[in-house]
């Protein structure tokens, strides 16, 4: 009786850790990625703001907050922005042939921009990426085993050379702005991005990567993503062909 209690404990113990050391995760694939280009110190960005906190809230659309910087001069520092994040709306005016960029701008799929604060536009754009061939045609198999983040996505004549980024965000700030045009306002922002690392290209084998879940969980922010998108020959960014939303870590 005492041995058959022992081995008992020990099972339990053995259940316990393995608990311990194991993830469990959310993992869901959306219909259309919307990236918005904002800032804290943009006068008409709030209303495109309050649009994203919408789109954050459902699942079939994968809502990114992207802060640029060259508002700062206005006399208020966003403290989300960042240059990279600039860079990459540069990137998107030149593979989108645009001359300027502007705030608040909705990238859709990465193949067409709508202004951020027209609701109705951004939805009529992705439900017609949606049902032709310019949504997510390629799968990102995702899964959680034990600690490890096991990610695949399959070689095809789409998929070639299409690279998979992981993009880390918070799902809910909110901030007071003391200076500039937006002074005196508390604004929350959804789904703001604060890191991207780039995993890998698909090759003729497809791609294949695992990820430690405690490196994701290291960085300290509450969701993450991964894009497949193509690059032109320049680099820029070009469209995106499969997402999934990884929550709940």
């Amino acid at each position: 009786m005492q041995k058959c209690f022992i081995a008992s404990m020990f099972s339990l113990i053995a259940f316990a850790v393995q608990g311990a050391t194991g993830y469990s995760a959310e993992i869901r694939h959306p219909k259309a990625v919307v990236e918005m280009f904002t800032s804290q110190g943009c006068h008409s960005c709030p209303p495109a703001d309050r649009i994203m906190a919408k789109f954050a809230r459902e699942d079939q659309i994968l809502a990114l907050s992207w802060h640029v910087d060259y508002w700062d001069y206005l006399g208020w520092k966003d403290t989300f922005a960042s240059k990279s994040n600039t860079k990459r709306q540069y990137a998107y005016a030149r593979s989108l042939e645009e001359q300027q960029v502007y705030t608040p701008q909705a990238v859709v799929n990465g193949r067409t921009h709508v202004v951020g604060s027209k609701e109705a536009e951004i939805r009529k754009v992705i439900e017609y990426f949606s049902n032709d061939d310019r949504g997510m045609l390629v799968p990102i198999e995702a899964r959680i085993d034990g600690d490890t983040l096991k990610v695949s996505v399959s070689n095809d004549d789409m998929a070639h050379q299409a690279t998979l980024y992981m993009v880390f965000f918070n799902r809910h700030h909110d901030v007071t702005i003391k200076r500039g045009e937006n002074s005196g306002k508390t604004l929350t922002y959804h789904n703001v991005v604060h890191d991207t690392q780039a995993l890998g290209m698909v090759g003729e084998d497809g791609l294949k990567v695992d990820y430690p879940v405690a490196e994701m969980k290291k960085l300290g922010f509450d969701a993450c993503a991964l894009l497949l998108q193509k690059n032109n020959e320049a680099g820029d960014p070009g469209a995106i062909l499969g997402a999934a939303v990884i929550a709940g870590l």
